[in-house]
């Protein structure tokens, strides 16, 4: 009787229907995708350094090439400052130029890293899964390094002015505290439009050519060659929409106490980083799955 049984349970068990195993992909949303991001943290750091490594490995100088935009910096302010005369709030040109330029520098170059982020990264993409956001954020490293060297630079200026001239215009006071917070800023903008130009990097591969023409223009619509206080009043209102217009004149005033303390165009500038940096996480979380699959 019981081998009666169990012959029973067992032909049920055979004929019992199961249901069919459905595999399909889940796209994650986007306060996953940040989660995600905040679990593989360490990961950033290991492209972090391997970014900056990348700038002078297998160079004949080596760690010299950390240094390489002084010389463009230099020229420039010879041309602006002595050759064209151009107006610096007071300042000796070379600092007034200086102290926007490294900001303004730092902007740029993070989004032609950013740019090429994905892209560059492909080889690793295709073979391993870490968060795509990863790319972005760490490429940003080596422009970082640059702005802690503009930083020394400047420093180093400024006590050669007040060996030479007696001048010491360096502002020592709280308004310092605000140079660290002005630096991660002008990352996050950089790294939010390049969530945006990295996913297009995959797509066409002239996009990081684009970035760089499109730089050029940008810079001469922010006061990095000039003072803002020389910009036409009824103008500054528009001017004052480029991001960059608040953070490299509060900047420079944070630095020296020159130039003007907009509020107006500072509280633009955050405003605008914010909007853009929700957009670009959204955008790149919506195309970063079918951009690898075109690599």
């Amino acid at each position: 009787m019981a081998n009666e049984i169990n012959a029973v349970d067992s032909t049920t068990a055979i004929e019992r229907p199961t249901a069919p195993w459905v595999i399909e992909p889940v796209r994650a949303e986007l306060f996953q995708r940040v989660s995600e991001f905040f679990r593989y943290r360490r990961i950033t750091w290991f492209f972090a350094v391997r970014a900056v490594k990348d700038m002078y490995e297998g160079t004949v100088l080596g760690k010299i090439w950390l240094f390489r935009p002084i010389i463009p910096m230099l020229i420039t302010s010879l041309i602006f400052g002595v050759m064209l005369g151009v107006p610096s709030d007071g300042l000796p040109y070379p600092l007034f130029f200086i102290a926007g330029g490294s900001i303004w520098m730092m902007f740029e170059r993070s989004m032609m890293w950013v740019t090429r982020s994905l892209d560059g990264g492909k080889s690793l993409v295709k073979k391993l899964y870490f968060p795509r956001l990863v790319l972005p954020v760490s490429a940003a490293a080596p422009a970082f390094l640059y702005f802690v060297v503009f930083l020394i630079m400047i420093l180093l200026s400024c006590v050669y002015y007040f060996a030479r001239y007696g001048d010491w215009y360096l502002v020592l006071g709280p308004q310092l505290l605000l140079l660290p917070v002005l630096g991660l800023l002008t990352l996050l903008l950089a790294v939010s439009f390049g969530l945006f130009t990295a996913v297009w990097q995959t797509r066409a591969k002239d996009v990081r050519y684009a970035v760089r023409y499109a730089m050029r223009f940008w810079q001469f619509l922010t006061p990095v060659i000039y003072p803002l206080s020389q910009v036409p009043e009824e103008y500054r209102l528009l001017i004052s929409l480029n991001p960059m217009t608040g953070y490299v004149e509060t900047f420079r005033w944070a630095l020296f106490g020159v130039g003007i303390l907009d509020l107006r165009a500072l509280g633009m500038s955050v405003g605008l980083t914010v909007v853009i940096f929700y957009g670009g996480l959204w955008y790149f979380t919506k195309e970063e799955t079918a951009s690898v699959d075109r690599m």
